[in-house]
């Protein structure tokens, strides 16, 4: 995934349009944490920084990490207490296996491929910590897609977000969405949460030993 395809003007749209729009799922994400006894936290595919920041000021440890460097320029800027943020690949994390209590992917895995996916886990899985979790969190089409107001603005956002991000979504989505993708990956969630009115599913998957 090249660096420009998340650039200063994604930057501005994500803090105009995206992060309103997940401000209902960031509480419940420090919820998790906050059961899972977690202490030191890596926000893999950060953004700009805003669960990162919310998990600081719950006084829990956060690492953020973004492929653009636009992203993590804005998200320096931004500030927070217990952060810090590093620009790198979420195909190649820049960490020593175990070395986070939990591991987030918080939106970011349904805008790519099947293959990207599977190592995007693999790498999160890795940097956590036998004891720890990984919490991923991402869309989860409704029964009834099309009576669904939040799924149909979802569907919208997916479909401006440009082609190849759109083509992610729908492959994630045909293959059964979050339930589907854990599944195949053979990861079985010991917690689960939802938000959005069920468009957005959370699950707490363990790595195994």
């Amino acid at each position: 995934m090249p660096r420009e395809r998340y650039g200063a003007l994604a930057v501005r749209s994500y803090r105009v349009l995206i992060d309103p729009l997940l401000l209902p799922l960031r509480p419940k994400v420090i919820a998790l944490c906050r059961r899972l006894e977690s202490e030191d936290v890596l926000d893999i595919a950060c953004a700009t920084g805003a669960q990162c920041r919310a998990l600081g000021r719950a006084g829990i440890r956060a690492t953020g990490l973004d492929l653009s460097d636009d992203m993590i320029r804005a998200a320096k800027a931004a500030g927070g207490r217990n952060v810090r943020f590093e620009a790198g690949s979420a195909y190649e994390l820049p960490f020593e296996r175990d070395a986070f209590d939990t591991a987030l992917l918080v939106l970011a895995l349904h805008e790519h491929t099947e293959a990207e996916r599977t190592v995007m886990l693999e790498e999160a899985l890795r940097v956590t910590r036998p004891t720890g979790h990984l919490i991923v969190a991402d869309f989860a089409e409704p029964r009834k897609p099309r009576l669904h107001v939040p799924w149909q603005v979802i569907r919208f956002i997916e479909k401006t977000a440009g082609p190849e991000h759109h083509a992610g979504f729908l492959d994630y989505v045909s293959r059964g969405s979050l339930d589907g993708m854990l599944e195949r990956h053979h990861l079985h969630a010991v917690r689960g949460a939802s938000s959005h009115f069920g468009a957005v599913k959370l699950a707490v998957v363990r790595r195994e030993a």
